[in-house]
């Protein structure tokens, strides 16, 4: 049986580190490319190129027949029509300071959200092996893991709405507009929902056994 949860356990970080890869293999080849070109400059003695500035943005096609762009096939050479849902666009222009200072904000309580998350859940399957399962502290737990998981969503939902709001401001793709709803496939939101519900649960049970208990 515990063989079974710790499996079970195991398959919820493995889920929860997927979720968050896409992210992070984006943010590492950033990191490489910038490397390779500062080297590369630094080797030829040249100036350090002026990089352009990308954006993750969230669209949603209005009109199907439009052609929004277009990407080279390699295979043969041809030019396939793209609709773009959540995509890196070049930014025209800095973003202000203020709007900055929120980005890095959210992401900074992003990063330390998911340190906090993964931390509690540890700690209830810790519990859990020591056949702790019905306890207050297990409750505490949950519900730390839910408002963790439903903070992570919120602030990366902030990071989407400030680049959609930046990029609507001087950027218009044909046949595409700007969208949040994609944000909300995001699956700390539901998770985080699911934890405060099992949090519930618990505590319902464990009221029900204390006044089970006094009535005896």
């Amino acid at each position: 049986m515990k063989k079974r949860l710790n499996l079970f356990c195991l398959c919820v970080i493995a889920a929860f580190l997927l979720s968050v890869s896409g992210n992070v293999q984006m943010i590492v080849r950033i990191f490489i490319n910038g490397f390779e070109i500062g080297m590369k400059a630094a080797e030829e003695g040249g100036e350090m190129p002026v990089l352009p500035a990308y954006k993750q943005i969230h669209t949603m096609p209005t009109d199907l027949t439009e052609v929004t762009g277009t990407v080279t096939n390699l295979k043969d050479g041809s030019q396939l029509a793209i609709k773009p849902l959540v995509s890196l666009v070049e930014c025209p222009s800095m973003p202000t300071s203020s709007a900055a200072l929120w980005e890095a904000m959210a992401a900074l309580v992003v990063i330390v959200g998911f340190i906090y998350t993964t931390v509690y859940f540890c700690k209830l399957i810790v519990q859990i092996n020591r056949n702790i399962v019905f306890d207050w502290t297990n409750v505490k737990y949950l519900r730390r893991i839910g408002w963790g998981l439903i903070a992570i969503f919120f602030c990366a939902f902030v990071s989407v709405w400030i680049t959609n709001y930046q990029l609507s401001q001087v950027v218009a793709l044909k046949g595409t507009e700007f969208n949040l709803l994609l944000a909300f496939s995001d699956p700390t939101f539901i998770l985080g929902f699911i934890a405060l519900l099992a949090a519930e649960v618990f505590a319902l049970g464990l009221r029900l056994k204390e006044e089970n208990d006094l009535t005896i």
